[in-house]
């Protein structure tokens, strides 16, 4: 099982190199078609011109200007390329994005800097696209580990359907790594939840993929679950989170304001996330 068409999103942010470099890699890996895909209404980083109807020009100008870069760039790959600038004002530009990425498997975004001016259209970037867009997103964080190909991956197991989603459609990245570990966080003196009971049923449904999953249980004592996964991340030397998203478009507050924002703000590794 691989992927067969992968989106990239490009800006002219200090993380888009790595950002490429890793999509290159996972299209030649895949032996995929790679996308770039930008929009006309980014802002450049650094521009200080104050005309709105300037600012408009120089910012289609910069973005056709990145897509050229970018096929310059994958010249040199041997891999199949396309681009694509999104046009419009941000809040429909970004619409249109989440929209246009239901059309590949797989879609490579970067977390916001919160010290960045663009971080606001990025954070909106990355919630748009987990609620529309029906599709597997690969985070990259703006600092941390950047260890492509990926070589040992953790699953946040609760046993929900978002999470389920999730590990499946990682199915293709998780096949070529050493080792998966199903993470179950066990909450205080609670029932036995749904995701600890059904751990190991996922492990042997892995293990028919020919992926090396073992299942992990943790108590979180006094700590709450992000805290707890972020812990066991940086203890067990992993490169690779897979995770749900949660909830509806109609529950956006209660999506970010939990778990999914908490890792959107506090990645150290790749996330792979799905709704």
């Amino acid at each position: 099982m691989r992927y067969k068409d992968i989106l990239v999103y490009i800006d002219d942010g200090a993380s888009n190199v790595e950002r490429v470099k890793t999509a290159f890699a996972m299209a030649k890996n895949h032996k995929a078609r790679l996308t770039a895909v930008t929009l006309a209404s980014d802002k450049p980083v650094h521009l200080k011109v104050k005309d709105e109807k300037a600012i408009k020009n120089i910012s289609e100008q910069m973005a056709e200007q990145r897509v050229a870069d970018f096929s310059k760039l994958a010249s040199s790959e041997e891999i199949e390329v396309a681009t694509r600038v999104i046009h419009g004002k941000k809040s429909v530009a970004v619409r249109k994005m989440a929209q246009y990425a239901r059309n590949f498997d797989l879609l490579i975004l970067r977390q916001a800097n919160p010290k960045n001016e663009n971080h606001p259209i990025i954070e909106q970037i990355s919630e748009q696209v987990i609620l529309l867009s029906g599709r597997p997103i690969f985070f990259m964080p703006y600092i941390g580990a950047h260890r492509i190909p990926c070589e040992k991956a953790m699953i946040a197991w609760d046993g929900s359907p978002a999470a389920t989603r999730a590990v499946h459609d990682a199915l293709p990245l998780m096949a070529g790594i050493k080792e998966v570990i199903i993470l179950v966080v066990k909450e205080g003196k609670h029932k036995t939840a749904k995701g600890e009971l059904l751990a190991d049923d996922m492990v042997k449904h892995l293990q028919r993929h020919k992926v090396n999953a073992v299942a992990k249980r943790v108590n979180s004592g006094t700590f709450d679950v992000p805290t707890v996964i972020l812990n066991e991340i940086a203890e067990n030397d992993i490169d690779l989170l897979v995770m749900g998203g949660y909830g509806t478009p109609s529950l956006k507050q209660k999506i970010f304001g939990g778990v999914t924002q908490t890792f959107l703000s506090s990645m150290i590794v790749p996330v792979l996330m799905s709704h």
